[in-house]
Order: structure tokens, then C-alpha cells, then sequence
């Protein structure tokens, strides 16, 4: 703007400015919140990493409260859950071979080497290592991936 503009002028430049800081802040903020639902929304691959870690380091308690789907803990006894998982099974070691999403389902493959416990002819049980797929179907509630767990 120029030294000695006419006033009309001076305040109409004024608006203008106004008028664009407000568009570019609320064009900011806008990008921002998108943003951060974007990032609070994981993908389905992260979260089948997320389950296939946990269930490596048998934390079972944090899969039911947090990956396990919301409907189904609405049935399923946490106890009864968490018992049913305290069969010693290592994974040793797991690879994730392919995510697959149609609208609010998903299904994952993974492949897991692991120490499997097997009844001994003798009594009692031997653990032997086991390559075995791990077929898991997952549903999206609110943007969040939960994986879908008999009881």
C-alpha cells in the first residue's frame, strides 16, 4: 500500500489482509484436525503388527482391551479370554504377507514360526518349532481397526 493512499483505500487493503489472515487461519486449522484424524486413524497394517507383537510377547490383556473388537468384548468374558489364551505358544518370530480391505472389513495373512506345545506318546508335552499361517479378518469401527477374536 502507498504513503498518502486515500482512506476508503487504506481500509479496504485493511479488510482485504483481515479477510485473508482469517482464511488462511481457519485453512490451517482445517489442515490441522485433518491431519490429526489421519494420524489417530491407523492403518490396518499397523495394527496387525500391533496384534502380532502382543501376541508374541503373550500380552494378551492388552489385545482384549485394545485391539480386541469393542462388540465382541461386549460378550465375551475377559477371564474366560485371557484363560483360554495361557497355553504356552511362543512365536518366535512372524511375517506379515498381506493386508486386504473392502470398505469396514479386513483380513490380514500372516505367517508365524512358532513353539508349539504337542502331546507326548510318553506323557506330558514336547514343544516343536511349526511354520503356520495365521488367517485373521478384522472390522473398522470409527476409524480404528480391531481384530475379530472367538471367545
Amino acid at each position: 500500500m502507498r504513503r498518502g493512499a486515500p482512506a476508503a483505500v487504506r481500509r479496504l487493503h485493511g479488510q482485504s489482509a483481515a479477510s485473508f489472515l482469517a482464511v488462511a487461519v481457519t485453512c490451517g486449522m482445517a489442515t490441522a484436525l485433518g491431519c490429526r484424524a489421519a494420524a489417530k486413524a491407523e492403518s490396518l497394517e499397523t495394527r496387525a503388527r500391533q496384534y502380532l507383537e502382543l501376541k508374541q510377547r503373550h500380552d494378551w490383556p492388552a489385545i482384549f482391551d485394545g485391539l480386541l473388537d469393542p462388540e465382541a468384548r461386549k460378550v465375551i468374558d475377559r477371564d474366560a479370554f485371557l484363560k483360554k489364551r495361557s497355553v504356552p505358544f511362543d512365536v518366535l518370530s512372524f511375517d506379515l504377507v498381506s493386508t486386504k480391505t473392502e470398505g469396514d472389513r479386513g483380513s490380514v495373512m500372516a505367517k508365524l514360526d512358532a513353539m508349539i506345545p504337542v502331546l507326548n506318546p510318553r506323557g506330558g508335552t514336547v514343544m516343536i518349532r511349526k511354520q503356520l499361517d495365521d488367517p485373521q479378518e478384522w472390522v473398522n469401527r470409527d476409524g480404528h481397526w480391531y481384530i475379530r477374536l472367538e471367545g
